[in-house]
């Protein structure tokens, strides 16, 4: 990845793609409750109720592309959140702040997944010392909001700030993998104080829709695990695509599942002896031959 290249913005749909990536912390952080994201500085720059849209950067922006997926995460570390607000700001391409690009809101879709489009944000001057990338978070549910920032893996100018160099600022510095068409991608997960009772009438309205709930962990190496609902008993097809549309893993699961909650194994070694080298996938699950869902999934 070179992260001094300049491009102009120019998206490719992302409809077709189905759901979102999703990341759960680690398994000793769930059992000790610790998963709560932690906060970051706000900033001067903040501008209330920017618009809600998916694709920051205006058309036509210079920068390298960027797409960040996550999902929001209750403070028992695995309740996802439906309809939270994520509030994102940043810098354009030359590291400035605009009052109207740059910005925007997105809600968490019923599995808790969020997705924005834009550009990697530019570097700063802060004092005598550049600011690393970063993207402003303000993170909402109920009445609980979190005001955060997401750095990236490898930043050189990380050591030297006085926030993103925090030991709390750890699990928000986050790595990203560059696909074949020069896009970057990126999973922000965001774990809020808010208690798992006050979002159960909210989850129950999801209990009709057969769904791909998450792929944890996210990023994965070898072996993950895939949650998926299926609101009827039916004949359920997994299959694994990447990025262009080929099918590069069939049959994952091909055989009637009763309907309730699901736990299956992802492994990048299948036992048909198909290995998944490092990259950016989406798994697609058919029910009674009709697609249902999709979601992106890294293997570093």
């Amino acid at each position: 990845m070179n992260n001094n290249r300049r491009k102009v913005l120019k998206w490719v749909g992302l409809s077709g793609l189905g759901g979102l990536i999703t990341w759960k912390a680690n398994a000793q952080a769930i059992i000790n409750n610790e998963c709560l994201s932690t906060d970051d500085i706000l900033g001067p720059f903040y501008v209330p109720n920017a618009p809600f849209i998916d694709q920051l950067a205006p058309d036509g922006a210079p920068g390298t592309p960027i797409v960040i997926t996550g999902t929001v995460y209750a403070n028992d570390c695995e309740t996802i959140i439906p309809q939270a607000v994520v509030d994102v700001w940043h810098a354009n391409d030359g590291g400035g702040y605009e009052d109207t690009h740059y910005r925007g809101r997105v809600n968490t879709q019923v599995n808790g997944t969020y997705s924005f489009q834009s550009i990697f944000p530019g570097k700063y001057l802060n004092g005598a010392s550049f600011r690393p990338r970063h993207f402003h978070y303000k993170v909402s549910f109920d009445d609980v909001e979190l005001t955060t920032q997401i750095y990236f893996q490898g930043d050189t100018s990380i050591p030297s700030d006085p926030w993103a160099s925090s030991p709390s600022a750890t699990d928000r510095i986050i790595p990203v993998m560059e696909d074949e068409n020069g896009v970057l991608h990126g999973v922000a997960d965001i774990y809020l104080d808010v208690d798992p009772l006050i979002i159960n009438s909210t989850l129950k309205m999801d209990r009709g829709r057969s769904q791909i709930i998450k792929i944890f962990p996210n990023p994965l190496q070898t072996s993950g695990q895939i949650e998926l609902f299926l609101a009827k008993s039916g004949h359920t097809h997994l299959q694994v695509f990447d990025l262009s549309g080929k099918k590069v893993m069939a049959d994952m699961v091909n055989k009637v599942l009763p309907q309730g909650e699901h736990l299956l194994e992802l492994q990048s070694n299948s036992r048909l002896g198909v290995k998944l080298t490092a990259g950016i996938y989406i798994l697609q699950m058919r029910v009674d031959h009709q697609i249902i869902d999709a979601m992106r999934f890294i293997i570093s």
